[in-house]
């Protein structure tokens, strides 16, 4: 698999040919980055993307060596240049491994693998890994659990990982955020335990204004079998029903997973149309 699936990619402020990408940015030193969604050749939710950043940045004791401006520049450049009207986008600023090393910006077009319709109507398989994130706080990027999980999720044929700390609640998927049914009342681990997802942001926004009670609260591994569903949010799934956790069966129907898959449904064409 290539980590630079487009024509060119924007290394800092000039564009070159992926076939030169380096491959080292990704894979050595401190990386904060972010992944986003282009649809219709519009980056959707730029602006949170951004936001999210900065915050990482800041948190991580790192100062981002680029304006706003110049970030929604280069991620222009690589839409418009790779001609690209349906994929995901990665932004890249490598630290290195020492203060003295040179910083490195990197925006570039990545291989996606959007759910099927089947996927949203049946829902996804997921496994418990027993594990967390350093800093969850914070985008990025950890090598080692990423491979880890990703092995796991290969050799049992499951879609998702769910993570249980280490007192066992669970807080996010190992790529997505985690939502619980339960009683008529939603569930997802607060903003300190979990990575503040952009998809996560507006669902939670979306159970306020449609009046669906909601607690940010973990849930413990072993109260799963009351849980009615389970859904999951990211930049790549929008709003996926989970149908299996280990050997335990959710309902994908459940009318409440179905009523904000619609109505988030409805928040990404109006931010799509606002841009076109």
């Amino acid at each position: 698999m290539h980590e630079c699936t487009g024509q060119r990619f924007f290394h800092n402020g000039r564009m070159q040919d992926c076939r030169e990408f380096p491959l080292s940015a990704v894979y050595e030193g401190e990386v904060v980055y972010e992944v986003i969604r282009v649809v219709r050749g519009v980056p959707l939710f730029l602006e949170d993307h951004l936001d999210r950043l900065y915050h990482t940045g800041k948190i991580s004791g790192r100062q981002i060596p680029a304006t706003r401006e110049e970030i929604m520049g280069a991620v222009e450049r690589v839409i418009r240049e790779n001609a690209l009207r349906e994929g995901n986008l990665k932004i890249i600023f490598n630290f290195g491994k020492g203060m003295s090393d040179p910083i490195l910006f990197l925006v570039y077009r990545v291989e996606h693998l959007y759910p099927t319709p089947t996927q949203y109507a049946k829902g996804v398989a997921c496994i418990l890994y027993h594990g967390e994130r350093p800093r969850p706080e914070a985008k990025i990027i950890h090598q080692g659990l990423r491979l880890t999980i990703y092995q796991k999720l290969i050799s049992t044929g499951r879609y998702e990982a769910l993570l249980v700390n280490r007192e066992g609640y669970l807080t996010e998927g190992s790529r997505s955020n985690l939502f619980l049914v339960r009683e008529g009342r939603i569930f997802t681990a607060p903003a300190p335990m979990v990575l503040s997802g952009i998809s996560r942001k507006y669902v939670l926004q979306l159970c306020h204004e449609l009046g669906i009670p909601l607690e940010e609260q973990a849930v413990h591994e072993e109260d799963l079998p009351q849980v009615e569903a389970l859904f999951l949010t990211g930049t790549s799934i929008n709003v996926l029903p989970v149908n299996r956790v280990e050997e335990m069966s959710f309902d994908p129907m459940h009318p409440l997973v179905r009523k904000l898959m619609k109505a988030y449904g409805k928040i990404v064409e109006g931010y799509i149309s606002s841009k076109e």
